[in-house]
């Protein structure tokens, strides 16, 4: 541990009245300190201030006695442990300036993240009060990221002369006191800026999570007032919320990861508008009995759906056409495209089903205990011959099952499907 540099003991063989302070007083006994080992900066101040004559004194009477060989060695002695003392002090001290530029580092980048979301802050989207906190803390982070780190005094050109006159010694002795106390009070002020600035660092990157809380709190009621909306518009926002998931490569907390999630919420929005619309149209009388099929035999796997004319390049005037894409994370999901002619035929031609059968049997690969038999020896991995299996399994061995296009399945195909069921 670093202590405040002390005045030397006496020397053991000056005379008892030698050792005395500048108003005459008696110090203490030879050979028992004077006075603490460690004090404040003050302290050391006033040691430096009596200590200028007490060693002067014994100094010059000792050369008086004949002792001025020992008065230079001990004087020597004191010198170099107390600028042993002061280097320590020093390297402390360097090692506090390299602290604080670190904390202004960390300042400086806290108040420029929480200023980034500030500045593209969406009313309704996070707390009003918490944006304005986020505000204040990162305006202050950025003015504590703009101190100067304060250069240390310069060192001592000590005189490394082997025969060095006891003078000098003591020069040298009392300027590395006064240094001392100077290095002392700049630890002191390095340290205070140091947890000052750090403080405000952590501070505002508190403040950008919990206003990013707030913000994912009202993206979680939007989200609830808004199940209609497509189930990929929704997945989007929950990925903002948690901030993780398939497709999201955002830094936690960030702007660009607010900026997504207000995106999203917006998008979902938009795609409940649509989605009611959609089912405020006449066709949706056609369209919706099927879908709630669909959904009735996914087993849980969520669907949204499209619907289109011309479907993978087949016209509805000729053709009952289909196409799923599926995805394996966020609970398992696809999305189902149907032909107009699907709707048009539902009720007098078995074949318009066995079309969505066939597309929901490809979104059941997502399933757990469905995907090991989809990619195991007997499928191969095998899109269309999976899905014509499960569905000719599911009750509709029929040529829009997909045997009109694909072939049939084996038996042992169609038996591994039904385990799907």
């Amino acid at each position: 541990m670093l202590q405040t540099p002390t005045a030397p003991d006496a020397p053991a063989d000056a005379p008892a009245d030698a050792i005395a302070s500048a108003d005459g007083t008696p110090d203490a006994p030879v050979g028992v300190a004077a006075e603490p080992v460690a004090e404040a900066p003050v302290a050391a101040a006033r040691r430096t201030a009596w200590w200028i004559p007490t060693l002067a004194v014994g100094i010059a009477l000792a050369g008086a006695t004949g002792t001025s060989l020992a008065a230079g060695s001990f004087a020597d002695a004191v010198r170099a442990e107390h600028i042993a003392k002061v280097a320590e002090l020093e390297r402390v001290a360097e090692d506090a300036r390299g602290e604080l530029r670190a904390a202004i580092t960390r300042a400086g980048s806290a108040g420029d993240e929480g200023q980034a979301i500030a500045d593209v802050v969406v009313p309704g989207l996070g707390s009003s009060e918490l944006a304005t906190e986020l505000a204040e803390r990162s305006s202050r982070a950025l003015e504590l990221a703009a101190t100067e780190v304060p250069e240390l005094a310069d060192p001592i050109a000590y005189d490394q002369s082997t025969l060095r006159p006891a003078w000098i010694s003591i020069a040298e002795l009392l300027q590395t006191r006064a240094r001392g106390v100077e290095l002392l009070g700049d630890l002191e002020q390095l340290t205070t800026d140091g947890d000052e600035i750090n403080e405000a660092a952590t501070d505002t990157r508190a403040a950008r999570s919990s206003f990013y809380a707030s913000a994912a709190a009202d993206a979680g009621q939007v989200l609830l007032a808004n199940q209609v909306a497509t189930y990929e518009s929704r997945i989007a926002v929950q990925h903002g919320i948690d901030q993780e998931g398939e497709g999201w490569f955002e830094e936690p907390y960030s702007a660009e990861a607010y900026s997504q999630l207000a995106g999203a919420v917006d998008a979902m929005k938009a795609s409940a508008v649509a989605e009611t619309a959609r089912r405020a149209d006449a066709a949706y009388a056609e369209h919706g009995p099927i879908e709630d099929f669909a959904r009735s035999i996914a087993h849980g796997v969520n669907l949204d759906f499209t619907w289109a004319h011309m479907v993978n390049g087949l016209s509805s005037d000729d053709w009952y056409a289909g196409n799923a894409t599926y995805r394996y994370g966020d609970g398992g999901w696809a999305t189902i495209q149907l032909s107009h002619s699907i709707g048009w035929r539902w009720a007098d031609d078995v074949n318009a089903t066995a079309v969505v059968v066939h597309e929901v049997g490809h979104a059941q690969v997502v399933r757990p205990e469905c995907d090991p038999l989809f990619t195991g020896p007997v499928f191969g991995s095998d899109d269309e011959m999976w899905a014509t299996a499960w569905a000719i399994a599911s009750g509709y061995d029929v040529s829009g099952s997909g045997i009109g296009a694909y072939g049939r399945p084996s038996d042992a195909q169609i038996a591994e499907a039904a385990k799907c069921l």
